[in-house]
Formats: structure tokens, C-alpha cells, sequence
């Protein structure tokens, strides 16, 4: 019991100072700096889809299969594990 009160008596000053005081909200920005964080943001978003089709571009192009070529794989791979086509 000593010792809770002896922390308590330590960490409690410390954690009524970490707290944090409140702020006014920020002012809205202006329709001009507005306009220019929706212009970097959408120019950071098509630079990553740029780096996305430039790494994954080739792979996705692979795999542009159409259903016939899929069911073909699927009965191809079901054959093999010895399972039994759809009709049954």
C-alpha cells in the first residue's frame, strides 16, 4: 500500500503535466491554399498509381485471363488433385 502511494505520489505530477493543452482549431485555409493541397494530393496520388503499373503493370497483363481460360485451369487442377468435375 506504501509503495502504490509513493508512486502515485511520483508519477501522478508527471502526468498531470504531460497533458496536452487545448488549442484553438486551425484556421480554414483560403479557397487558394485549398486548391493547392487538393492539387498535391491528387498529383501524389498519380505518381503512386504511376509506380504501381510500373511495377505490377507486367504481372497484371499475365493475368488478364478471360472465365473460359480460369475454368480451364480450375478443371486442368482438379484433374490432377483427382477431384471430380462440376456436373458430378
Amino acid at each position: 500500500m506504501v509503495r502504490r502511494a509513493l508512486l502515485a505520489a511520483l508519477l501522478l505530477p508527471g502526468l498531470a503535466a504531460a497533458q496536452p493543452v487545448l488549442q484553438d482549431p486551425p484556421a480554414p485555409a483560403s479557397p487558394a491554399e485549398r486548391q493547392r493541397q487538393l492539387d498535391a494530393f491528387w498529383g501524389r496520388q498519380r505518381e503512386k498509381e504511376a509506380n504501381d503499373r510500373f511495377w505490377n503493370g507486367p504481372k497484371e497483363t499475365r493475368r488478364a485471363l478471360t472465365q473460359d481460360q480460369f475454368e480451364r485451369w480450375d478443371y486442368q487442377r482438379h484433374r490432377r488433385q483427382g477431384w471430380r468435375s462440376y456436373p458430378y
